[in-house]
């Protein structure tokens, strides 16, 4: 038996409902089960829908967790410590109400314990017992030859790159010290993120959702993250459902779309007006943080590119490929130095040198200057579209 997405969030069901049993019986005196318990028995069915839609929000029912064992777990403690902070904002909210009032705080703690180490293990289990079905998603046709003309691309400018270009990409493909403290510094940084933005996460979640048939999260294309290797990018919908067909259906607006650097400014007749708001804000990006954990992205980086711009753009501006190399040689970012120096306002060739001189170049003290810098920027809405 081979356990699907369906059966995975059934099991994982049946584990939070027995955390959270396991957690009242290990706080509240024996004695006094059968008389506490029902009062709090209708807040489990809240609790289930919110952990199962942060698990899915956080990806942990994709298959993109073949081979990322370590990714996978920390993926599911940032998934279970997110819906259990959003709980407990919850039950402050509530906290007016007599019956929540005399709630045991408590078993809020044990439970996400309970509810870390069951999900986690039952992961590890199955992982295992190779009883997990993590098969690839079917790629799309024109995504997979996207992909694969980008790696053949990239392997024919490595070759022809200068020697220290080819230095520079060696050197990225091992581990140190620079590499190990950037990872730690992403991840407590997206978890803080995720902890500070849990009630505007939701609240955009519900109004993307309400206002046009969809997902909450945008469909997009997949993008090419370090070392070519493709991903998909957590952003919330802000335009209609198959935007990207339209544009590539509409040879006009397609056109336009690449002479503006694979950009379309306010007037993109695909935005909703929730879209036209969270894109100018920059919030449609929050969900960024969770591609940070997984370890697809960095919290700094280059801008995620498409494959079909990478190559696109190297074959209109043949001189950038050695910095194409370059920037490629680290994950994107949810900012960066294109986010603090214009943004859409910068050329192609412009942002290629910028982002080639940041990858080169980085370092924590930097990452953190570019992230103060960053918060003015966006609350200006400077370049943004």
């Amino acid at each position: 038996m081979r356990f699907t997405r369906q059966s995975l969030v059934l099991l994982d069901t049946l584990l939070i409902v027995a955390a959270f049993l396991i957690a009242f019986a290990i706080r509240v005196p024996f004695r006094f089960l059968d008389t506490e318990l029902p009062r709090f028995l209708p807040l489990l069915p809240p609790l289930i829908f919110l952990r199962i839609a942060i698990f899915a929000l956080f990806g942990l029912y994709s298959p993109i967790w073949a081979n990322a064992a370590l990714r996978e777990s920390v993926a599911v403690l940032a998934a279970v410590s997110f819906g259990s902070v959003v709980a407990i904002l919850l039950l402050v909210f509530q906290a007016v109400a007599a019956e929540i009032t005399s709630f045991p705080r408590l078993v809020l703690l044990i439970e996400w314990g309970l509810t870390l180490a069951l999900v986690g293990g039952a992961r590890y289990s199955l992982r295992v017992l190779d009883l997990r079905d993590l098969g690839a998603d079917p790629e799309d046709d024109e995504q997979e030859r996207h992909h694969r003309v980008l790696k053949e691309k990239l392997a024919q400018w490595l070759y022809d790159a200068p020697w220290e270009v080819q230095r520079l990409w060696d050197e990225s493909q091992r581990w140190s010290f620079r590499r190990v403290a950037k990872r730690t510094f992403d991840i407590l940084a997206s978890l803080f993120a995720l902890v500070l933005f849990a009630v505007p996460l939701l609240i955009i979640a519900l109004l993307v959702k309400l206002e046009t048939p969809g997902p909450v999260l945008a469909d997009t294309p997949k993008r090419a993250g370090r070392g070519g290797t493709e991903f998909r990018m957590y952003k919330f919908r802000g335009m209609f459902e198959n935007a990207h067909m339209m544009l590539v259906n509409n040879p006009q607006l397609w056109e336009k779309y690449k002479k503006n650097n694979f950009k379309l400014g306010d007037d993109d007749p695909r935005l909703t007006r929730v879209g036209r708001f969270i894109r100018k804000t920059s919030l449609d990006e929050l969900p960024n943080f969770i591609n940070v954990l997984h370890g697809e992205m960095s919290i700094v980086g280059p801008r995620a590119r498409y494959p079909f711009e990478v190559v696109a753009q190297a074959e209109r501006f043949p001189e950038t490929q050695p910095e194409i190399i370059r920037i490629l040689s680290v994950k994107p970012g949810v900012t960066g130095p294109w986010q603090v120096a214009g943004r859409s306002r910068l050329g192609y060739e412009e942002r290629t040198h910028l982002e080639a001189r940041y990858a080169e170049g980085n370092s924590l003290m930097g990452d953190i200057i570019i992230c103060l810098k960053t918060i003015p920027t966006v609350l200006k809405k400077e370049g943004a579209h």
